[in-house]
């Protein structure tokens, strides 16, 4: 297998660190180092709370360069999500999603029950309970094991195939709660989201505002 090499093309030197770090005064400790290069579009953030990374085309910013473009940010939303990706931005909501599988559960159970309640007693067997033959009737005891079940899959939070993966191989899942179980998760907003949007993002805004109110552009804008 053979590798590209890499030619130095140019050097620039216009990019602005900004090092930041928790009040000591807080019972919290972190810190952050952000690195925006106008020249190259490139915003770099190396933090106590992960790495992130994302380039914009300068010449597409609608400002007069990415300082200014973060600085005058009001949504730290989009500037997460270039960080982080979509994939990143959201994690499995093990909690919510193992509530409303049981809630699915829990209203078959019901509906299985009144079917069963309906049918004269000489004429009750267990087929009123499972209506497909080739599954296990609903019966109070069934429900009670698959929902213990479900609640042992919290272990698996973080690695979503796999807490998928396992919840299907819960005996007739499928049948009594869910057909694609992928299509009926819930999620939340990653720690790392929370992070650059409620610490990172709004003292990096507030740096960059403060830089591009010194420059040269600004005086022009205002002057306008």
């Amino acid at each position: 297998m053979t590798f590209p090499k890499l030619r130095l093309t140019g050097t620039e030197a216009t990019a602005m660190t900004y090092r930041f770090r928790v009040d000591v005064e807080s019972r919290d400790l972190g810190w952050a180092v952000c690195t925006v290069n106008d020249a190259t579009g490139e915003l770099i953030i190396t933090s106590d709370w992960g790495n992130w990374s994302h380039m914009w085309n300068p010449h597409h910013l609608g400002r007069p360069s990415l300082t200014h473009f973060i600085g005058d940010r009001a949504d730290y939303d989009y500037l997460a999500n270039k960080l982080l990706g979509r994939a990143d931005a959201y994690v499995l909501d093990a909690d919510a999603t193992i509530a409303k599988w049981r809630k699915h559960l829990a209203e078959r159970r019901l509906e299985a029950g009144r079917r069963y309640a309906r049918v004269p007693a000489p004429l009750r067997d267990n087929a009123y309970l499972a209506p497909l033959y080739d599954h296990r009737p609903l019966t109070a005891e069934h429900a009670r094991y698959i929902w213990e079940r479900l609640g042992s899959l919290v272990d698996d939070e973080q690695n979503e195939s796999i807490f998928i993966e396992h919840a299907y191989q819960i005996e007739d899942f499928g049948y009594w709660i869910c057909e694609r179980p992928w299509e009926e998760t819930e999620h939340r907003l990653s720690h790392q989201y929370e992070i650059l949007v409620k610490t990172i993002l709004p003292a990096l805004a507030e740096a960059c505002a403060l830089e591009a109110a010194t420059r040269p552009e600004a005086a022009v804008a205002k002057a306008s």
